[in-house]
């Protein structure tokens, strides 16, 4: 039988099988997935994690220098992922896509994981690349459901490819973010997440008053006006927050 002949049956075989899915907030789960029709769905938290000007950075830089960034960015954002019980998988060269499995009202844990990241790079790491002045990065985050396909790399690997509307939406919020506004969330984020997330103490000419850490912004999204809410309020992801 020829290669073309072979992929028909294959593809003939996909387009009749009908898809199934595991439901289940376990990533673990994923294991027992297949490489045809079938996905472990669940409810997650996404964050969006964006490097905003690679090519500039290569063209500056040089590739190596861009390929050494993405791995510190990928080994700091994985630690703190999984210490808040996320995981990551790398979404191309330039992004990384956060999941953090629960309901809606289990979104701080995803908020405090990217406010910690934010803190780790901006802060803590930044030693280690500051003679690259210009890196930048940010997190569009929002909360659905996701159905992840096993997918088969070249190499004989496995990675998981993950499909659902918020994670786009994530995308869209994290393009509109800059610094120093690490963070944009969307309204049902926002709107679930703990008080201690969304205000602080503070003391102005020493009077005690509560400040809040986002503020409101517009943009646009699948041709209409929508809403989401940004911060640069960072957590210092080695205490216990």
């Amino acid at each position: 039988m020829g290669l073309y002949d072979t992929l028909d049956d294959r593809l003939k075989a996909l387009s009749e099988a009908e898809f199934q899915y595991i439901e289940s907030n376990d990533i673990s789960r994923a294991s027992e997935l297949d490489h045809n029709c079938t996905g472990i769905y669940m409810e997650a938290t996404v964050i969006y994690f964006a490097i905003k000007n690679p090519n500039f950075i290569i063209k500056e830089h040089g590739r190596r220098k861009m390929a050494q960034i993405h791995t510190i960015f990928h080994e700091v954002i994985s630690t703190i992922a999984k210490q808040n019980g996320c995981f990551v998988n790398c979404y191309s060269p330039e992004a990384f896509l956060i999941l953090c499995p629960g309901k809606e009202d289990n979104v701080s844990v995803a908020v405090r994981t990217a406010m910690k990241i934010a803190f780790a790079l901006s802060d803590t790491y930044k030693p280690l690349y500051a003679n690259i002045p210009n890196i930048e990065f940010s997190m569009g985050i929002d909360h659905g459901h996701v159905l992840g396909k096993k997918s088969l790399t070249e190499i004989g690997s496995d990675r998981i490819t993950w499909f659902g509307r918020s994670i786009y939406k994530a995308k869209a919020i994290s393009k509109e973010s800059a610094r120093p506004y690490h963070i944009g969330v969307a309204s049902i984020v926002f709107n679930n997440l703990e008080e201690s997330l969304k205000t602080k103490e503070k003391r102005i000419l020493g009077i005690k008053k509560t400040v809040e850490l986002w503020t409101k912004v517009s943009y646009m999204h699948e041709n209409s006006k929508k809403h989401y809410y940004q911060t640069n309020h960072k957590l210092d992801f080695k205490e216990d927050t």
